[in-house]
Parts: structure tokens; C-alpha cells; sequence
């Protein structure tokens, strides 16, 4: 924490009016998780600015902050490499079959999920980004690595001379053999991608998805996958969290799952923090914030 600020903590499960009460007096607001509504803005007459700890902002009231004149900022990237990694992870496991592979072991039936025709190389496949900043960026630059060719779809970043090739949407779903998500959810990206969409992809296609679960329509996630309209996918964001027992995607054994753990790294956390102090420090000197929310 630099010199010449006080903190004080507010646990997340604290209740309403406790919340309000400490936000009263406060200048500048720190929070993990990223859920903020109109009622602390109309509240927290002194606060300058929201530091996010975390690269989603779909649960803060941009509007509310833009009326009360407060700038609010994501983390600038801090989990990008936790994220990045665990998006392939999960697409390693997905090829590899690597859950089912250690099932088998440990209940010594050894090599039977493998069927010498059932497991798959990244190299020579074709990835689609779905969203290539911070952590989409990552992902492409780490899966070049592994011989792939990387086309991507976003309407922030066209044509440059990273090597990849930016393509119409409906392009990048024709041709994927994986896409990989990585958009914040918005008005424009919530229920993108829905029962259309995946019957344009290839049916040996997979899916990754570690940015926002709404950004997919689930019901018709889990009917493509059920019906083998596409290979399998690798999710770590669901619309209800904890995932309903009664959830169909626990069912299908073409789904690997992870409890929105993607950007939680012992690293992170302390980009987080200093991130979000020096963010901090440049509005309270007049300048202004970085990797503001939109």
C-alpha cells in the first residue's frame, strides 16, 4: 500500500448496510469479487474510483458510475497468464483425454479409454479466438507454439502483424477445429452463441470457454454437445455457480470442468494487488486510470 493511504476491510458476505456504511467515507474502492450496484454510487458521495482485482465487470453498474462521476477500472491483465493456461489446459485435456486416462489407472484398466483413434495433436489445427486481448493474446502467442494456425474474430483489433488472420465471425466458426472464448460479457456478447452458431462448426470442433458462461446460450451448449453436434468442451464458467447437481453438462463425458478457477494463480494475486495500488495512486495524483472498463 503506498504512503498516505488508510485502508479498511469489508468481508464480501458482509450485509447491506454494513457495506454501505464503510463505503460512505471512501475515496477509492478495492473489490474481489467485482459486484458493485447503483445504491453504493448513490452512497459513496466522496469515491473517485473502483479498482477492480478482477477482468470481468459485468456485475458493476457502469452507468450508475458514469452518473456519480467515478471511473472504474478492471486489473489490467494480472490473471491474463492464469487464464491463458488454464484455457489450454483444458483443451490438453480434452485431446489428450487425460481425465479419463487417470480414471483409468487408478481403477487399473490402464490404456482402456484410449483407442489409438480417440486422441488428437494440437499441431496442424486451426484455433479460433473469440476475443484477443489480454488473455486471448496469451493463448494465441502460447498455441503457436504448438503449430497451430490462429485466426480470431474481434471488433477492437483488425489486420496486424502478429501473424494471425482476423476473420468475419461466421468465418471463425466455420473453420475452428477449437474456439477458444475469451470476450467480457456485454449487451453485444451475451447469448452470442447459441444453437446457429454451432451448427456452423465442424463436429470434431471444440469449445473452450474461461471468460463468461451467458456468453453462450447453455441450453443449446449442452444439446450440441450431447448430440455430438460438436466434439466436446472445456468450461470453466457456468450460468449458475456452484453448477446444479442437476445440471445436464455433468453428464456428458465429452465436458471437462473446472469451478471458475481460471484466473486464480499464486502469481495473480500479487499482480492484482500491485496493480491496483498503482492504479490508485494515479488518480489520486490527477492522472488517469489504466485498463478502465467499457
Amino acid at each position: 500500500m503506498p504512503d498516505g493511504f488508510c485502508l479498511e476491510t469489508c468481508p464480501s458476505a458482509a450485509g447491506e448496510a454494513e457495506k454501505l456504511a464503510r463505503v460512505r467515507e471512501a475515496e477509492f474502492l478495492i473489490l474481489h469479487p467485482a459486484k458493485i450496484d447503483r445504491n453504493v454510487f448513490q452512497n459513496a458521495k466522496k469515491l473517485h474510483h473502483v479498482q477492480l482485482l478482477t477482468a470481468g465487470y459485468d456485475q458493476v453498474d457502469l452507468a450508475a458510475a458514469a452518473e456519480a462521476g467515478v471511473s472504474v477500472a478492471t486489473n489490467g491483465g494480472a490473471n491474463a497468464w492464469a487464464v491463458a493456461e488454464q484455457a489450454i489446459a483444458l483443451l490438453l485435456c480434452l485431446y489428450k483425454r487425460l481425465i479419463e486416462c487417470d480414471r483409468s489407472v487408478r481403477a487399473g484398466t490402464w490404456r482402456q479409454p484410449i483407442t489409438g483413434m480417440n486422441t488428437f495433436e494440437l499441431a496442424g489445427k486451426t484455433v479460433g479466438l473469440l476475443g484477443v486481448g489480454n488473455i486471448g493474446g496469451k493463448v494465441a502467442r502460447r498455441l503457436q507454439a504448438f503449430e497451430t494456425r490462429i485466426i480470431y474474430h474481434d471488433r477492437f483489433r483488425q489486420a496486424d502483424d502478429s501473424g494471425w488472420e482476423s476473420v468475419e465471425l461466421e468465418t471463425l466458426l466455420r473453420e475452428a477445429d477449437v474456439l477458444s472464448v475469451h470476450v467480457p460479457l456485454t449487451a453485444e456478447t451475451r447469448g452470442l452463441l447459441g444453437a446457429a452458431q454451432f451448427a456452423l462448426m465442424k463436429p470434431t470442433a471444440v469449445v473452450i470457454n474461461t471468460s463468461r458462461a451467458e456468453v453462450f446460450d447453455e441450453a443449446a451448449l449442452e444439446d450440441a454437445l450431447r448430440t455430438r453436434r460438436i466434439a466436446g468442451a472445456g468450461l470453466d464458467v457456468f450460468h449458475r455457480e456452484p453448477v446444479s447437481p442437476a445440471s445436464g453438462l455433468l453428464a456428458l463425458d465429452n465436458v471437462v470442468l473446472s469451478p471458475h478457477s481460471a484466473g486464480h494463480s499464486y502469481e495473480a494475486w500479487f499482480r492484482r494487488a500491485r496493480f491496483a495500488w498503482e492504479n490508485i495512486a494515479r488518480v489520486a495524483a490527477g492522472e488517469a486510470p489504466l485498463s478502465l472498463a467499457r
